[in-house]
């Protein structure tokens, strides 16, 4: 990737979202009613966004409306499609707001690393915790595999790395109790003679290698004709298992696909910490979930009527929510105020307390974690500099050819300023993760 000092541009986050679903490339009949014709429209105004050029607010709103109806027409309800854009527009209005408000000295690629260690990882736990609750995804029913970070990559015994639709598809083999071949091919013997399931089969396999991620429709294609083939052979898929199955696989694709471009980019090891960082946040707010969701199914439980009951539901859930962000503000509140206070394990429990784990915790690994990206020495007073020489009206040309000369010379960081300053006013080094309202 580039080592220009800059953001990547919220057209080439869009243009990543269509690449994680998988939803343009296709070669076969789709969900949705995108043709050939549309589908070359919306890949050529995905270019030009990223390129910044044209109608930037129509265009951005319009591939965003895009993809949601595309999505819409792959997914068994609005309540999944909720739960899954509500995350989606979270992220994207706090990268909007990261580009906004604060400034970069890194490079386009460490930029982005920026966002997603201390930005797009705490966010999205929240955010998909919220999504989940306010949406009632867990009255639906769905099915998912038993490993409660099935959507995340694992490291196998043998060092291999498994990708989420690797780790999905065998969990639906597990669960239809068939092996992959008499899934994808009922009853394949020696004299069977079907090119259109030994197709399915043949991708199948090497989507499970990991060889290549399959386009969402070509995925969908291969189980919905794999699920007709088991149903003529007499072992029919419920229609609430596939929808399950389904859900699964989507979700599966996109987090492969970000899992590869996150290697591809950083290595293994960032994308080991990226996913030990996930995990850990999750886990830290389970106890947040589980207290929100003990009070509440106790009142709705005691509800005789469902409009009353998904009331009371949708104005807990907003309180609850409040409270949490002011605990979050409140556990920030207090790291600021200790500064360089060392807390034994005694003062964390105590905070942990008064706050909950996972307010007190992720500040304190996201404060380690805006450490990592601390501006080169002399950074701050060279661009405060080259500000008030830009303000003033009294500058000449051999003071910029002068303050141009200081900025090339590299200093203790190893890196020459001209890679890292910006024409932003302010600089990405917040101590404290600021709680967002929902």
């Amino acid at each position: 990737m580039s080592r220009d000092t800059c953001f990547a541009t919220q057209g080439e986050l869009v243009k990543l979202a269509y690449d994680a679903f998988g939803v343009l490339p296709r070669k076969e009949a789709s969900h949705d009613d995108i043709d050939e014709t549309q589908k070359k429209a919306i890949q050529k105004q995905l270019v030009r966004l990223a390129k910044e050029e044209g109608g930037l607010l129509s265009n951005f709103g319009q591939v965003i409306q895009t993809l949601s109806s595309i999505l819409t027409a792959y997914l068994p309800s609005i309540q999944i499609m909720s739960a899954i854009g509500d995350p989606l527009d979270d992220l994207l209005e706090a990268y909007n707001r990261l580009v906004r408000e604060e400034g970069t000295y890194l490079s386009k690629a460490e930029t982005l690393r920026y966002f997603i260690s201390t930005k797009a990882i705490p966010l999205l736990v929240v955010s998909l915790n919220q999504s989940l609750l306010k949406h009632r995804i867990a009255d639906i029913g769905l099915e998912t595999p038993e490993d409660k970070f099935w959507y995340l990559p694992a490291v196998a015994e043998d060092g291999r790395l498994v990708m989420p639709l690797e780790k999905v598809m065998r969990w639906v083999y597990a669960r239809c109790d068939l092996s992959q071949t008499q899934f994808h091919y009922p009853g394949k013997n020696p004299r069977s003679d079907n090119n259109m399931l030994q197709q399915n089969l043949d991708n199948a396999i090497k989507w499970t290698r990991g060889a290549r991620l399959p386009a969402l429709p070509a995925l969908f294609r291969n189980f919905e004709e794999s699920f007709a083939a088991l149903a003529q052979s007499g072992r029919e898929i419920s229609k609430e298992l596939q929808a399950s199955i389904l859900v699964a696989l989507m979700v599966a694709r996109v987090s492969s696909y970000l899992a590869r471009e996150i290697t591809a980019a950083y290595g293994h090891q960032y994308l080991a910490d990226a996913c030990n960082q996930f995990r850990d946040y999750a886990l830290w707010i389970a106890d947040d979930i589980n207290e929100f969701k003990a009070v509440m199914e106790e009142q709705i439980r005691q509800e005789e009527s469902c409009d009353m009951a998904q009331a009371i539901w949708f104005a807990s859930w907003d309180r609850y929510w409040d409270f949490f962000y002011a605990r979050l503000r409140g556990a920030a509140g207090t790291f600021q105020q200790l500064q360089e206070a060392v807390l034994g394990e005694d003062g964390i429990e105590e905070l942990k307390g008064q706050y909950g784990p996972f307010a007190v915790l992720s500040i304190q690994d996201l404060i380690q974690r805006h450490s990592a990206f601390s501006p080169p020495h002399g950074f701050a007073e060279l661009l405060f500099k080259g500000f008030d020489l830009k303000s003033s009206p009294a500058t000449q040309l051999n003071q910029i050819d002068e303050y141009a000369a200081q900025v090339r010379i590299p200093r203790s960081s190893g890196h020459p300023f001209h890679e890292h300053l910006t024409t932003d006013s302010t600089v990405i080094r917040p101590p404290i993760p600021r709680a967002s309202g929902h």
